[in-house]
């Protein structure tokens, strides 16, 4: 059984891959960064719905996806609500 804070974490982490993806510049597709990440793009799609929680080498493949550092990336993260 997930605990309520795993669930509100998944959530807000998806919240804000989707809002990295839909800020940049250029169109970009979630099977995109998926591709570059390695990863399913069901899998990347679980991701920005909250229903699954990336692990630490996923957020990194996630962040070279869009040519961030991991420092830079998990800015975007700061504010996250739990």
């Amino acid at each position: 059984m997930e605990t309520r804070f795993k669930k509100d974490l998944a959530r807000s982490i998806g919240e804000t891959l989707r809002k990295i993806r839909v800020s940049q510049s250029e169109k970009i597709t979630q099977a995109d960064i998926a591709d570059f990440a390695g990863i399913s793009t069901r899998y990347y799609a679980y991701l920005e719905a909250g229903e699954r929680v990336p692990s630490f080498e996923v957020m990194l493949k996630i962040a070279q996806a869009y040519d961030m550092s991991i420092s830079d990336f998990c800015k975007h993260f700061d504010n996250i609500n739990l």
